[in-house]
């Protein structure tokens, strides 16, 4: 993943998981975001989307967020563990937590909110398929009992962020807004959650404008000298890289790869790199008798392991690496980089390219 930021920065973090911004500069009050794609929706439950994430982050809290080591941390919830029952997980919430309209945040807004992303209009749903019954103890603590012991419910939970429930009877959003039917709903365009920042205006597609919530229950966690967010959508390449190199933007977070000289070049502009946990991989489908799209009949290709294997080391990923990504991948083996939990180097072994001995199959 590269990132440019424009003049010189103590601390900026941007992760997959979750996405804070800060910008330890004293005269920095605004920042300006840039990016290739804009947020589906400010519907927090439903699409299961990388960049309407990474969005959401910044206004809405999950009970747990990954750090940039892909590590839990607290979030609205301080603590979680399996009690004497197998298939039922604990919730310790956090105390004094209000949301941006001043509501308090309570276990109800948990269960709320679980029940809400389990409506067939969200496409978070699947993450928490497991989830048969939630439950509110008291105001403070959460049980979610699963349909069997289920130890990844945690890491499931890290993009299920936690809605008011008084302000979704409100403002009649009880339900999540129905995407694939073009549904627009108030939770579109408007929001109240519990982070960072709060939504001033939104704009899809052009323009997405944050203020800093200086109530934020981690405000003393992570020091948040943005005063306010502007977030802009540029899906050109090349008017990306434009936009950063004339100052028209101080964050760029999706680098034109052939650009990435160019920026780095330039005496005001700072580049960061690191790791991004995403993979790109062939899928082949094994499953049907028959492939709907091929011209071989009666049978599947697939289906059969030297195909595969052929097809796996006839890839030239070296290439790929150079030539496509321009230096800016790693050859992979399996579907996990090397920082998720489940990451063998075993596993991720990669093929000598052998064309010869793969035709031979």
């Amino acid at each position: 993943m590269k990132n440019t930021l424009r003049d010189v920065t103590r601390t900026l973090t941007l992760g997959t998981a979750i996405s804070m911004i800060m910008m330890a500069s004293a005269n920095a009050q605004t920042l300006r975001w840039a990016s290739a794609g804009d947020s589906l929706t400010f519907d927090p439950h439903s699409q299961n989307h990388g960049q309407t994430h990474a969005v959401a982050h910044q206004i809405y809290n999950p009970l747990i967020y990954l750090d940039l080591d892909s590590e839990m941390k607290p979030g609205l919830a301080v603590s979680w563990e399996v009690t004497e029952n197998p298939s039922v997980w604990e919730f310790k919430l956090r105390e004094g937590v209000k949301f941006h309209d001043g509501t308090p945040f309570t276990a109800e807004d948990v269960v709320f909110s679980f029940q809400r992303a389990q409506h067939p209009n969200s496409d978070m749903r699947t993450l928490i398929s497991s989830v048969v019954d939630v439950r509110a103890i008291d105001d403070h603590t959460v049980h979610i009992e699963t349909n069997g012991p289920t130890p990844l419910l945690p890491n499931n939970l890290t993009n299920l962020f936690i809605m008011s429930k008084a302000w979704a009877e409100a403002n009649n959003v009880l339900t999540p807004q129905d995407y694939s039917a073009g549904e627009e709903n108030f939770a579109v365009r408007n929001a109240n959650g519990t982070g960072p920042f709060r939504l001033v205006s939104r704009d899809p597609d052009v323009r997405t404008e944050m203020v800093r919530n200086d109530d934020y229950w981690g405000i003393d966690q992570f020091p948040l000298e943005i005063s306010r967010v502007v977030l802009t959508p540029i899906q050109s390449a090349a008017t990306r890289a434009a936009a950063m190199l004339s100052g028209e933007v101080d964050f760029l977070q999706d680098v034109p790869v052939q650009d990435i000289n160019r920026l780095s070049n330039s005496p005001n502009i700072t580049m960061l790199s690191a790791p991004e946990n995403r993979t790109i991989f062939f899928g082949m489908d094994q499953g049907r008798e028959e492939l709907r799209t091929s011209n071989v009949q009666g049978a599947n290709p697939f289906a059969d392991r030297r195909v595969r294997e052929a097809m796996n080391i006839a890839i030239n990923r070296n290439a790929i690496q150079q030539v496509v990504m321009r230096g800016q991948s790693v050859p992979a083996g399996m579907i996990a980089p090397s920082f998720v939990n489940g990451w063998t180097a075993e596993l991720d072994t990669v093929p000598e390219t052998n064309l010869n001995r793969a035709k031979n199959y």
